[in-house]
Formats: structure tokens, C-alpha cells, sequence
């Protein structure tokens, strides 16, 4: 009869348990984990603000992100227990803990080097190659020192306690995991930089895998490999240039935004302007606040009509707040609310857009949905001019529900402007089908301005909407040549030419993103 084998266990380094009590090492283990799982979420939630400049603010981004970390910590759950089954040594934590640190002081530097030619791959393709470029292997090493947690935390027992070791590195993982996301969104990038967070959170992995090397024994000598590789991954990551341009006179990153202010031309043709991300929100003619985009001067399309007042005005999106201010201007007895998400937008506001010389304006805080929703006010005129990005409106602010919750909110004569970026005619034009047909649910009267025209090509289109049919003020009344009379109405498209047949956009099912999305890639 055959003697029966047993596959070789794994040699036991004894050295790294025989003076260290449980207690420790379950108390180191489960801070590691803990530190761990809080790094992968300040990690994931940063690497969308470093994304979104690129590629906007946009269910896509998210999407791209989200999948390719997810892949990463599968794939390092897998390699984490492999490798724990091979080396029983409490320094495979450090190495991993080393190694996701060394990666992640380069996340910055590999972005400022590749960044802007992922940026022309496309709205889906880009973030999906971002993502992998910068924060896959990351993913996979950090994913890799729960399971390796486990087994060690179960070997000071003599593996009589797995399933206990199991749920509790799984809970202390989870609980840093929430940690993270609360310290990332609620604290740290709206008081630091996101290169400062990455460098922060490299700098704390490093930290902790050398209390990992502490708990294996391991001589500094042995280290020296790790803080060589870690100091020169993390000048690199210091002197990653993440500066603005020369003519950005102020800038910050907040959780919702790259914020940036700059200013081009001189004299009397010096001109501010807000960027968001990757977009151009607005600007402003320093020498008196006039309107510079061609788009925003639509916001006087009800003037048209004889002795149309404005009392109330609602701007869902602040821009620059050119756009209220010049209502302000021109009524000055009128109430002018605009809801902004960012509070920072309304901090560069005040103290670049003329905001508080136009005590009238008051500015909140806000979801632009929610405060419609809470709202008692009936507003004369309310712009809708909220984007997350590349031609990204909110899904919440394009739907049949919204739009019929504007409607409640206005006065008997009162008007909805809202500005989208989307081509006129051809398969580009499949979102302004869709807005068309959406806003039909709860408007009888809708009108189309293209600000450049007709054509198949993307562009800011003024949609009006109302309860009255205004059409003969844009077709049957005549303007002075030149006035700004006449150029708003000449930017009237005959209802007969727009298209028809869009998808209505409802709260249940409402695909902007992709129509957006099918538009770029077109």
C-alpha cells in the first residue's frame, strides 16, 4: 500500500510570533486593515476629482473609476491570499503597504504626464484607460492586505479562530472603508489639494508598512530598499506640476470642481472668466460686468415682449453670475435667487464676479432640484444653466418631473430658458429630440435657439418654454438692424426644422449621460 502525501506547508517564520503576544499582533493587523480600507476610498473619491478635469464630471467617469477598482481589489483579494499561503512572514504586509505607497506618490506625476493624451480618447474609453494607468496596480496591492491580514491574524491562534479572523479584518476593512469616504468627501478635499491628498495618503501607507516591518522584526537594513523607493517616488509625486496656467489669477479644487478663475485681453477689453473642470461656465468685461459668451445674453429673450417684468428671477447654476447680475442691473427692485452646488463657486463669486455689489442677488447653497421642490416662490423667469462637466446636465434637472415642477413655480406670464449643448440637426441632435419631447409633457410651447445657427455640430441651444405661444414675436415683429432685439429673435429656429420623435427623460429612466455620450462619440 502507497504511503499518501501531503503538499509541503509553508515554512513559518517563528521568529515573528514567538515574542509578540496575540494581543499585538491582532491589534496591528486590525489597524492595518482598518488604515487600508480608508486609503482605498480616499484613493477612488480623489481619483475622480484628478479625473474630472479631464473628462467631466459625468456618470462615465464614475463608472470608469468604480469598475477598474473594483477589478483591482478582486483581483488583489486573490493574490493577497496566495501569496499569504506561500510566505508566512508578517513583512509580505509591509511590502504590500510599501508598494501601494511607492504607486500611489506617483499617481499625481503619471497623471500630469499622461493626462491631457488620455483626455482626446473619448468620453468612455479616456476614464477607462485613466483609471488603469493610475490606479489599477494600486488597487490590486491594497486589495491584497485584507485576505494576508486573515491568514496571520488567524495563524497567532493556530488557525483555531478562522471564520472569527475572517469577519473581523472584513469589519475593520469595511469600518476604515467608511471612514475614508466620510474623511475624503466631508474634510480633506475641501481643505487640501488632491495632489496633497495623494501624497498624504502615500506618505501614511509608508508609515504604516514600516510598523508592519516593526511587528515581522526586520532590520533597517532590510528596509532600506523600501524608504529609497519610497522618498524617490515621493519627490516625484512633490514635484509633479499641478499649477494652473499663467493668466489663473485664483484656483481651487473642492469636491464637486477644478475650479479655476483666469483673465485674458487688456485695457478696456479685459475679460474674467469661471472654468469648471473642463468647461468655460461664464465670464464677465471687467470694465463693467457686461456679458462676454454669446449664449448668455439669451437670458433677455421675455424682454421682447412689451412690459414683461421681472419681479422674481431664478438661475439654476451660478456661471459667473454675469447673467443675474445683469438682471439686477436692469430691475433693480427685482429678487434674484441662484441656486449654486458648490460653495466655493459662490466664494469666487464675490470676490471676482461683482456678486456683492448687487445686494438683490442672493445665493444659495443648494441642489437646484431641491430648492425648486421646497420652494413658495413663483419666479417670472428661471434659467436653467447647471452642467457637471463636457455638456453633462444633471439627470435630475432633465426630466419630465423636474420640468413639471418648474412649470408650479412660475408665475401666470412667466418663461423657462434653459441653455444644452447639442447639435441642431443629424444623429448629433438626439438629445435636443429628447429635451424637446421632454419638456412637452409639461409645457404647450416650446422654442429653439441655436446661438450659431443650424447644422449637425454641438452648440449652445436656448430651449424657451412656456404656457403662451410667443412665436409671433420672433417671426411677425420687426427690429431695429443690429439690436440686441434683433439678433435674439434672428436665432429662431422654425419649429417644422428641429427634431422630433427624442425619448421622453423621466426620473425612472432617463439615459442624458449616454445620449450625450453617443453625441461625442459621434
Amino acid at each position: 500500500m502507497s504511503k499518501s502525501t501531503r503538499p509541503a506547508r509553508p515554512h513559518i517564520n517563528e521568529a515573528d510570533y514567538r515574542d509578540a503576544s496575540g494581543t499585538k499582533v491582532h491589534l496591528v493587523l486590525g489597524a492595518i486593515c482598518f488604515i487600508a480600507g480608508a486609503a482605498v476610498m480616499v484613493i477612488e473619491i480623489s481619483a475622480f476629482r484628478l479625473l474630472a478635469p479631464l473628462f467631466g464630471n459625468t456618470a462615465y467617469t464614475w463608472t470608469a473609476l468604480i469598475g477598474v477598482i473594483l477589478v483591482a481589489f478582486s483581483a488583489g483579494g486573490f493574490l493577497g491570499g496566495w501569496l499569504a499561503d506561500r510566505r508566512l512572514a508578517m513583512d509580505l504586509v509591509g511590502w504590500l503597504l510599501a508598494g501601494a505607497a511607492v504607486l500611489t506618490f506617483f499617481i499625481p506625476a503619471l497623471n500630469e504626464v499622461f493626462g491631457e493624451a488620455l483626455s482626446s480618447k473619448g468620453l468612455i474609453f479616456g476614464p477607462v484607460a485613466a483609471s488603469l494607468l493610475l490606479f489599477a496596480t494600486p488597487g490590486v496591492l491594497l486589495g491584497a492586505i485584507s485576505p494576508a491580514c486573515v491568514r496571520f491574524y488567524s495563524l497567532v491562534n493556530k488557525d483555531t479562530h478562522v471564520g472569527a479572523a475572517a469577519g473581523t479584518i472584513s469589519m475593520l476593512g469595511s469600518l476604515g472603508s467608511f471612514a475614508g469616504t466620510f474623511l475624503s468627501g466631508f474634510y480633506l478635499l475641501s481643505n487640501f489639494g488632491v495632489k496633497s491628498v495623494f501624497l498624504g495618503t502615500a506618505t501614511l501607507l509608508l508609515l504604516l508598512s514600516a510598523l508592519a516591518f516593526f511587528l515581522a522584526k526586520n532590520t533597517w537594513r532590510q528596509q532600506v530598499p523600501v524608504w529609497a523607493g519610497g522618498l524617490f517616488a515621493a519627490w516625484f509625486g512633490v514635484t509633479a506640476n499641478d499649477r494652473p496656467a499663467d493668466n489663473v489669477v485664483w484656483w481651487r479644487d473642492t469636491f464637486y470642481h477644478r475650479i479655476e478663475v483666469s483673465e485674458n485681453g487688456e485695457g478696456a477689453n479685459k475679460m474674467r472668466f469661471l472654468h469648471l473642470d473642463s468647461t468655460v461656465e461664464g465670464g464677465i468685461k471687467l470694465a463693467d460686468g457686461s456679458l462676454v459668451l454669446d449664449y448668455q445674453r439669451f437670458w433677455k429673450l421675455p424682454l421682447l415682449r412689451d412690459g414683461f417684468d421681472v419681479k422674481h428671477a431664478l438661475f439654476l447654476g451660478a456661471g459667473a453670475f454675469g447673467m443675474p447680475c445683469e438682471v439686477s442691473r436692469l430691475f433693480p427692485e427685482a429678487a434674484v435667487d441662484v441656486v449654486e452646488l458648490d460653495p466655493a463657486v459662490v466664494e469666487a463669486g464675490r470676490r471676482y464676479f461683482n456678486l456683492d455689489k448687487h445686494p438683490k442677488v442672493v445665493a444659495h447653497n443648494a441642489d437646484a432640484r431641491s430648492f425648486v421642490r421646497r420652494s413658495s416662490q413663483k419666479w417670472d423667469l428661471i434659467f436653467g444653466d447647471a452642467y457637471n462637466g463636457v455638456r453633462a446636465i444633471p439627470a435630475q434637472l432633465a426630466s419630465r418631473e423636474f420640468f413639471k415642477q418648474v412649470r408650479e413655480h412660475l408665475a401666470p406670464h412667466g418663461v423657462f430658458l434653459m441653455n444644452v449643448i447639442t447639435a441642431v440637426d443629424g444623429p448629433k441632435a438626439e438629445l435636443l429630440a429628447g429635451m424637446l419631447a421632454t419638456l412637452h409633457e409639461a409645457f404647450p410651447h416650446v422654442h429653439a435657439f441655436p446661438v450659431n445657427g443650424g447644422g449637425g455640430q454641438a452648440q449652445n441651444v436656448i430651449l424657451m418654454a412656456a404656457g403662451e405661444d410667443w412665436t409671433p414675436l420672433f417671426t411677425e415683429h420687426t427690429y431695429a438692424p443690429g439690436s440686441w432685439q434683433a439678433q435674439l429673435s434672428q436665432a429662431f429656429f422654425p419649429p417644422a426644422r428641429l427634431p422630433s420623435g427624442g425619448q421622453i427623460f423621466t426620473d425612472d429612466l432617463n439615459p442624458v449621460d449616454a445620449v450625450i455620450a453617443r453625441a461625442l462619440l459621434e
